[in-house]
């Protein structure tokens, strides 16, 4: 009866150590792309973004342009408040549970793709419509500037 005690309690320590260790090797998150698109919008004066976030060097670069070419284009950086937004929100989202495309069904709409790449890998989600689960739409705000 005492080795079974003790048997048990090493493989419950054995589980507990191991699930701990699991948890601390989290997953890292050390860049966005973002191509987000306005083809297809009736409006001329939606924009185009194009950009990425360098979440180890805490930068930005995106670029802003145009259908139409009476509009244009320009450059800018996001916040170091707006970069931790974006990490924060990538960090509180379970990226395996995303899914790896999202369309709706409606016609001429943008179709946007966003590469995240972690340590676990990278993640690829192309949205048609700009309508994809949580944090999608929080992320396009930010980098929209809305």
């Amino acid at each position: 009866m005492g080795r079974q005690i003790i048997l048990i309690s090493s493989l419950l320590l054995s589980f507990c150590t191991s699930s701990s260790q699991r948890n601390a090797q989290e997953i890292s998150i050390s860049k966005i792309e973002m191509r987000l698109s306005a083809f297809g919008v009736e409006s001329d004066d939606f924009p185009s973004i194009e950009g990425h976030i360098d979440f180890t060097n805490e930068t930005s670069n995106f670029s802003k342009s145009f259908y139409n070419p009476g509009y244009k284009g320009s450059g800018y950086n996001l916040s170091n408040e707006e970069i931790k937004k974006v990490l924060e929100l990538l960090q509180k989202t379970d990226l395996n549970n995303l899914k790896k495309e999202y369309s709706i069904n409606i016609s001429d709409q943008p179709t946007s793709t966003l590469i995240i790449y972690t340590n676990n890998g990278n993640y690829a989600i192309k949205d048609y419509g700009l309508k994809g689960d949580h944090p999608l739409p929080d992320l396009y705000k930010i980098a929209y500037k809305f």
